[in-house]
């Protein structure tokens, strides 16, 4: 493979919104993970201003943009390229000649073009969650949670972790908190700031797991527990809030032990389920003695609350 390290390329993979997660997936299968999930694009103009926090960046420019990777080695993205090119079909994902753009990025820092392409995302003015670059004193949001926006899934960009932060403001969060399925920790880490005091957060992958506890040590985020270990084995129960935000088919495949993990009339939070999959994803709680207590919805995407 041949490359020039003063010209840096990006590979833009477009992909509907719904499609992005198995996306992801695949990439992680082809041991890809340098890649921005939900990213806006570099050349998108918005003025942000600080003193503005209610402004909704996310909404008015995140939607339906491309999955980014870069390098130097422009013939690495094209093996990327292919290897999808023959994946997405099999996982029913149609994609032609407009689904992959390579092109180089000569006329300007691309680590800063990088960094220009993410901009601070609130929720509801309580939490501003940033990329390492930025500088906390510039927020008045009472909570700032510092992600790096391209380690791993969970930067507050997409709509899921979005709604999962939403719906954890609704509540007081109790003391003891489980955080499954973790990524990049983010929600572990806001529960952590909301005042839970004893956290366990897991995640199959071990990269998330480094990830996840560079995150909690970069936010002074103590108390949290991050652990490869599946939950079904997880020997602590009666927590009282437990949070998941995972896709909704392996979503189903642990709930029983969600169920058995939670406390009586503990909270559920659900997210990573889309809203054509909440009619039937109610029902299937329903059918395992599962109390429903309310969703919210943002874009494709929905939350649910339950209890048991």
């Amino acid at each position: 493979m041949t490359q020039n390290n003063d010209i840096c390329y990006e590979l833009k993979i477009n992909m509907s919104e719904e499609n992005k997660d198995i996306l992801a997936e695949l990439l992680a299968e082809l041991d890809i993970h340098d890649f921005v999930l939900g990213t806006l694009e570099c050349d998108v103009e918005a003025e942000y201003n600080p003193l503005d926090p209610k402004h909704d960046y996310y909404t008015e420019l995140a939607h339906n943009i491309p999955v980014i990777l870069y390098s130097n080695d422009r013939e690495y993205l094209l093996s990327i390229q292919n290897a999808l090119t023959h994946l997405l079909p099999k996982v029913n994902i149609p994609c032609d000649d407009s689904t992959f753009v390579i092109q180089p990025l000569t006329d300007q820092d691309w680590k800063e073009s990088w960094k220009a392409s993410f901009r601070p995302i609130f929720v509801k003015d309580i939490f501003a969650i940033i990329p390492p670059w930025e500088k906390n004193k510039d927020f008045s949001q009472k909570y700032k949670i510092v992600i790096d926006p391209g380690m791993a899934f969970g930067t507050g960009q997409h709509e899921t972790t979005r709604l999962c932060l939403e719906t954890m403001l609704e509540y007081k969060i109790p003391l003891r908190v489980m955080d499954v399925g973790t990524g990049s920790g983010i929600l572990a880490i806001a529960a952590q700031k909301l005042g839970a005091s004893s956290i366990i957060a897991n995640d199959l992958d071990p990269d998330c797991m480094r990830i996840a506890e560079e995150n909690a040590r970069v936010n002074l985020s103590e108390n949290i527990q991050f652990t490869n270990t599946p939950i079904e084995e997880i020997e602590e129960f009666g927590f009282e809030m437990i949070i998941a935000n995972i896709q909704s088919r392996p979503l189903k495949m642990i709930m029983p032990s969600i169920k058995n993990h939670v406390a009586d009339k503990g909270i559920i939070i659900l997210s990573g389920i889309l809203v054509s999959e909440r009619d039937d994803f109610l029902k299937f709680l329903e059918e395992n003695n599962i109390i429903f207590l309310s969703t919210h919805s943002m874009g494709d995407w929905c939350s649910i609350v339950c209890t048991k």
